[in-house]
């Protein structure tokens, strides 16, 4: 009942971490959740027992069996067959492919922001980006050259947003996660202004500095080894989707030095309490944002944003490259400007469903040629 009352489940998970150690267990009614923040047992469990713990915690409202089951909720022979039919999809070769269609996409929202520039107001950037990663989504995954971010009440915008089927669930579902992450990476940048003129610096290092037109490729920003530090900081800090991160046995599992998992039993990651363990993130401050741990080798399990093993998201690599070449582009022309509490309450008031989220992200833009005054 205590979890069912509170607005940010993840942070009463972390706190009930904080008083009953790595690993306890509670009941959801009759559902046995077995909660884990050492990471060693999490490898033992969601990678070397993969066999035991192939399958997702069951969507109520989806059905596992039927046809039209989607990736996230297959199980078994099903999800091994859809997996391995969406792979090809997200290879570097069909990458690079796709790089030139999202570029489209960014020319587009660079222009929108171009517009909120030159009328010197401050606006939610998260709302762009979201048209921005529908735009992208539907041009990728289904050749449709849309309009939506000069057209917010696009029919295409509307419609995906009741789509839920196996056909359309991958795309849809990296609509929301990557429009979030590049909300919180625009936080970020306006409220760590040096970090922020770090990234810049970096960024401008792959640019021609004669050309004010040039579109970075999928190479340039694969060798963007700071831009992809930045960004794996930023969901270290603000993980998106960490309740929707589990795995149920299929049968009685043995821990050990704990005991016996009964089958069945779900296994969910506190992720707030990994991401910002001392132990594993030291010996800067977790609570400090600092690209730079990830130079240094962790474990493989200490960051999970996108999930573990192999039932990890199958679209990271899309997701980190479209965040990229957003990224690049803007802040090659542009600075990301705070205004005031507008823009730092926007972490103080995160809406939790499956989705961590932000109501608004409110900045302002400076061209980076412009004086300050």
């Amino acid at each position: 009942m205590e979890l069912m009352k509170t607005k940010r489940f993840t942070l009463s998970i972390k706190e009930w971490t904080k008083k009953y150690g790595r690993i306890f267990g509670y009941f959801e009614g009759h559902t046995p959740i077995l909660l884990v923040s050492d990471p060693d047992i999490l490898q033992d469990i969601f990678i070397k027992s993969f066999s035991n713990f192939h399958s997702h915690r069951p969507i109520v409202f989806d059905d596992p069996h039927m046809k039209s089951c989607h990736l996230f909720n297959a199980q078994s022979l099903r999800w091994k067959r859809q997996r391995f039919i969406i792979n090809p999809t997200f290879s570097s070769a069909k990458l690079k492919q796709m790089s030139p269609l999202i570029n489209r996409s960014v020319t587009a929202l660079m222009k929108k922001l171009t517009e909120q520039y030159q009328s010197g107001q401050s606006f939610d950037i998260y709302a762009f980006l979201k048209r921005f990663t529908m735009d992208t989504i539907w041009s990728c995954g289904f050749g449709l050259d849309t309009d939506m971010q000069n057209n917010p009440n696009d029919r295409y915008l509307i419609q995906s947003q009741r789509v839920f089927s196996a056909e359309c669930f991958l795309m849809i579902a990296g609509y929301e996660t990557t429009s979030t992450a590049l909300a919180y990476v625009s936080y970020v940048l306006a409220t760590h202004p040096d970090e922020q003129l770090k990234l810049q610096e970096h960024i401008d290092t792959y640019f021609n500095p004669d050309t004010d037109n040039e579109i970075p490729s999928y190479e340039m920003i694969s060798k963007m080894d700071y831009l992809d530090m930045f960004i794996r900081e930023t969901l270290r800090m603000y993980p998106i989707i960490p309740a929707v991160i589990n795995r149920q046995s299929t049968k009685d599992f043995q821990i050990e030095n704990i005991g016996t998992i009964p089958a069945g039993t779900i296994v969910s990651i506190d992720m707030y309490t990994l991401h910002f363990d001392p132990d594993l993130w030291g010996p800067v401050d977790p609570n400090t944002f600092y690209p730079e741990r990830f130079a240094t080798k962790r474990h493989p399990l200490a960051w999970i944003p996108f999930g573990i093993g192999p039932r990890s998201c199958v679209g990271m690599r899309f997701a980190m490259m479209e965040m990229k070449l957003v990224l690049a582009c803007l802040l090659k022309t542009y600075s990301i400007i705070d205004c005031g509490e507008q823009t730092y309450q926007a972490t103080d008031q995160l809406e939790e469903t499956a989705v961590i989220s932000p109501k608004n992200i409110i900045i302002r833009l400076q061209r980076r040629d412009e004086k300050t005054v």
